[in-house]
């Protein structure tokens, strides 16, 4: 069994749960803001993440929370590796066990029914990204056929596990009518799935592929995905940075050794500008540059906000499920 490379471990101040960030991915998805795709970390074979999951979780809450949330980067590279996280989570007394994954390596044909093997292990939920519905557009956002993606969407429904789908709107590659075709094939697999629309923000955006769309563009791929799909909704996951309540400032992140620190959104921020700056080979000074230009309008996201809010209670927190930015 391999090893994969933990960027931190992210612990939550608002209920008791951990997050895995697992670096490297399949994907080299144009708009991508995740500095993991890109590797690094410290290489820990699936018992040693655990072992130092657990005295993490320990150290700051005093026992194992009930949930665990493995995201990444891609989380499914290494099958086995990922068994045996999710295997050990369970053994360990997680009760929730949620894995965030762009579905290509659980949906490949050669793979087997890695869906089924990762439900079986203990895996009790499953946030799949479909980026676009129509193959060329996957193809060139990606680098990847969407065929793998669909056929894992198929099989972790069939499995009966708690399912979400989630596709970032992008004016002009991703929109309304591309939205659409992807609610007619959940609708087509299981008329109540969870489909989550999110707004593509540029701010931190490997490429400047397409800008921010609209309220009013959001609004419209909503009307067309709900006719197929009731429980569609519009989310701001690309915006988590802005405060709902309980506002979440700060994160407590635990790096691999063990080392704690509370990151603020400045301290992930810099993390963003550092991977770009690396990635591109571009000059600090000149990302910040571009980033002046590329800043998300306060307007904007309170009319996001206002727009996400009407899908919940006023007493829940639509994002409490969400992973930290990394």
């Amino acid at each position: 069994m391999g090893k994969r490379g933990i960027q931190y471990f992210t612990l939550s101040e608002i209920e008791p749960r951990i997050w895995f960030m697992l670096t490297g991915c399949n994907f080299r998805c144009k708009g991508c803001f995740r500095p993991a795709r890109d590797g690094g970390g410290t290489l820990l074979s699936s018992e040693e993440t655990l072992e130092r999951a657990e005295r993490a979780c320990i150290k700051h809450y005093g026992n194992i929370p009930a949930k665990a949330m493995i995201t990444g980067g891609e989380p499914a590279l290494d099958r086995e590796y990922l068994l045996a996280l999710v295997r050990g989570l369970k053994k360990k007394g997680f009760k929730e066990i949620v894995l965030m994954s762009n579905g290509y390596e659980i949906g490949r044909e050669e793979k087997g029914d890695y869906a089924s093997d990762l439900v079986e292990a203990g895996l009790t939920e499953a946030h799949i990204d479909i980026k676009a519905f129509s193959e060329d557009i996957h193809i060139w956002y990606t680098g990847k056929s969407n065929k793998p993606v669909l056929n894992a969407v198929r099989m972790l429904n069939d499995t009966g596990i708690e399912l979400l789908i989630q596709t970032v709107y992008m004016p002009g590659i991703v929109e309304a009518e591309e939205i659409e075709q992807i609610a007619i094939f959940l609708s087509s697999l299981n008329h109540n799935m969870k489909y989550r629309i999110n707004p593509f923000a540029p701010t931190f955006a490997f490429e400047e592929v397409s800008r921010r769309p609209t309220i009013e563009e959001m609004e419209h791929a909503y009307e067309l995905a709900s006719k197929h799909l009731p429980n569609a909704i519009i989310s701001r996951s690309c915006y988590r940075e802005y405060p709902t309540p309980p506002p979440q400032e700060t994160w407590i992140t635990v790096y691999p050794d063990l080392t704690f620190k509370r990151r603020t959104i400045k301290d992930q921020e810099e993390d963003r500008i550092s991977w770009l700056s690396h990635s591109k080979s571009k000059p600090r000074e000149e990302i910040l540059h571009e980033l002046t230009f590329k800043r998300d309008d306060f307007e904007y996201r309170q009319k996001l906000e206002q727009v996400t809010r009407s899908f919940y209670p006023s007493s829940s927190n639509p994002n409490s499920n969400k992973e930290p930015r990394d």
